[in-house]
């Protein structure tokens, strides 16, 4: 039998490794955070200073504090317009986005298991960088009279973000969506148009709110599209309005600053909400079965 001195100075060494693990564990994130963290910061203390600040000394704190770059920028991106634009893009991307990849996830996992091919077809598309594909895109779209519009841009959001859906959809309702209640539900009387939204979209709730929590920041900070389809003041994304506030050869970067700091504020505050069913979401399909 072992000394139990020999047990105490083991347990000793344990408990030792285990708190020095721990320790170097928090410190790699508090390293990491702090790195996430600082642009965002610097930019926020940017919105507060002007050129002469930034460049002069860029890690200083705001001197003298400068609070005229808000007004400029809330007037300069036309906020009124271009938020209720950029909310309007992401809002009905994510609705229709949501209902034909949770149509197509539910065919292709409980209706055409043996059809991989239909699996494999959508998630090409994720392999696909939309710079490949954007004079292609371009040529259709003024073919067909949709350039400098809201249903062109919409219809390619929603075509590019269809593959990304249904992906996650996809292993969710595999593993997540029983056949036994699928089968209960025929049973019962349901058709498949009644399975689907009475069964299967209550269930992949879940899985629905990830893919509508990615898609909406995707969609909010998309600036490529934006700036290659429209034209119109009235139909620019607030994310494209921001740009605009460069000038042609210097640019107030104070007041640059500031219009950042009112786009990535409620894709923030739209993550904080979600994070949690974002989370779940992501993980719910390789533990449920």
């Amino acid at each position: 039998m072992k000394n139990p001195a020999m047990y105490s100075r083991e347990t000793g060494n344990s408990i030792l490794k285990s708190r020095a693990a721990s320790v170097l564990k928090h410190a790699f994130l508090l390293l990491w955070c702090s790195t996430t963290f600082y642009p965002i910061i610097w930019v926020l203390l940017n919105a507060f200073r002007d050129n002469t600040q930034i460049y002069g000394k860029p890690f200083a704190l705001p001197n003298p504090l400068i609070s005229g770059n808000y007004p400029k920028a809330f007037k300069g991106i036309h906020l009124e317009i271009t938020l209720a634009n950029s909310l309007l893009y992401a809002a009905l991307t994510v609705v229709l986005v949501i209902i034909l990849s949770a149509m197509s996830a539910f065919y292709i996992t409980k209706m055409a298991k043996k059809n991989t091919w239909l699996y494999s077809y959508f998630i090409i598309g994720i392999m696909i960088p939309v710079q490949a594909i954007l004079i292609p895109i371009f040529i259709t779209m003024r073919q067909f009279s949709l350039i400098n519009t809201r249903t062109g841009l919409i219809i390619i959001y929603v075509a590019t973000s269809l593959s990304f859906g249904i992906f996650i959809l996809c292993g969710f309702m595999r593993k997540g969506l029983p056949d036994e209640i699928l089968e209960a539900a025929v049973i019962d009387g349901c058709g498949p148009i009644d399975t689907f939204f009475r069964v299967a979209m209550p269930i992949s709730q879940t899985g629905i709110v990830t893919v509508a929590t990615f898609i909406f920041l995707g969609i909010w900070n998309e600036f490529l599209f934006a700036l290659l389809m429209l034209a119109n003041p009235l139909l620019r994304t607030l994310n494209l309005s921001v740009y605009m506030l460069r000038g042609q050869y210097s640019s107030d970067q104070g007041l640059m600053s500031a219009g950042i700091t009112i786009l990535i504020a409620p894709a923030i505050l739209i993550y904080i909400l979600f994070q949690e069913q974002v989370v779940k979401g992501l993980t719910a399909g390789a533990i449920k079965g």
